[in-house]
């Protein structure tokens, strides 16, 4: 009798320390959990790299009076970046991001000038490009309310901007043929706050942020070559999101971005050349997620606008979680 109760509880404590090996989460399951269904920081100890790609062609523009318009003269342009970003969780709620990106523009214009006296014409053709390391960006993620069944997340961030990249034109040969700069020339800070919520099979965010661009110093003139004062104007930025989750690891994301950037000054003037401008924009995209790899692809299509471009950029996003 006794061998028997002895047997019988042996089963009992082996059946039940089996059952909570299985309830227990592993590392390596919480590193494949997909964008939505993974917190909205990283947990500590855990480190993500990714690359993101950027690419448009530049052909039409939102103009000052808010009108879409091809640009006048015979010209074509690219803009593309190859950005790399590491993140890091401090801890479950503190993330921090370090984000640089290695820039490649392209500008071609053709300007044919027609002489009347003679019934002879002079055709101009100008190339520009710019490539090189652009700005890099550091910025710290705090989760303030964590996101619970029935709760939504609420994130603060602030992102540094350190003018890493080359702020002045190069290789200056005239007035029209130079290399371009690549970067902004100045530090930028800003502050956001993002929310999220998760109501399976869709999910809901938020996100808010104002830039403040201090003062610096670049040529804007490549005749006289010399730097002047100038600032960019603060920029103000809002997004809503809707995604659909197809299954557990693909999500179809939509959302509405809206930022408008204020004017800049040069010398405490208010110049043409850095006018205020703002943008609507709406953004389909896919997410794809294979155990710790993350693709994305994502298409921002400008609606209305004003100096801004209206040509659709491209971005496809690719990151590892270690």
């Amino acid at each position: 009798m006794k061998k028997t109760t002895i047997v019988c509880l042996l089963l009992v404590l082996s059946a039940s320390g089996f059952s909570q090996t299985e309830k227990l989460i592993v590392p390596s399951d919480l590193k494949q959990r997909t964008i939505v269904t993974e917190p909205v920081t990283l947990n500590k100890g855990f480190f993500r790299a990714g690359v993101i790609i950027n690419y448009r062609v530049a052909d039409r523009f939102f103009d000052a009076s808010g009108d879409k318009e091809y640009y006048r003269t015979s010209s074509w342009g690219s803009k593309s970046a190859y950005g790399l970003s590491l993140q890091y969780g401090i801890t479950d709620k503190l993330q921090i991001d370090i984000i640089s990106e290695y820039m490649n523009t392209l500008q071609e214009t053709q300007n044919t000038e027609i002489f009347a006296t003679t019934n002879t014409s002079t055709v101009t053709v100008t190339k520009q490009k710019g490539l090189g390391l652009g700005d890099s960006h550091l910025v710290l993620k705090y989760q303030l309310i964590p996101e619970a069944e029935r709760r939504f997340s609420l994130t603060s961030g602030t992102k540094i901007t350190f003018p890493t990249g080359a702020k002045n034109p190069s290789n200056i040969k005239s007035e029209n043929q130079y290399d371009l700069p690549v970067g902004d020339g100045t530090f930028a800070l800003g502050v956001n706050l993002s929310a999220r919520k998760l109501s399976y099979p869709y999910s809901f965010s938020g996100y808010t942020s104002y830039t403040c661009n201090f003062t610096g110093k670049k040529i804007f003139n490549t005749i006289d070559q010399t730097e002047v004062g100038f600032k960019l104007g603060n920029l103000f930025e809002m997004v809503i999101t809707g995604n659909i989750h197809l299954n557990e690891w693909i999500v179809f994301g939509n959302s509405i971005d809206y930022y408008n950037e204020g004017k800049g000054k040069i010398d405490s003037d208010p110049p043409s050349i850095i006018p205020s401008s703002w943008a609507l924009s709406y953004k389909p995209g896919l997410i794809f997620q294979v155990h710790r790899f993350r693709f994305g692809e994502q298409v921002i299509i400008p609606l209305l606008g004003k100096n801004v471009p209206a040509d659709a950029l491209y971005t496809l996003l690719v990151q590892y979680i270690f």
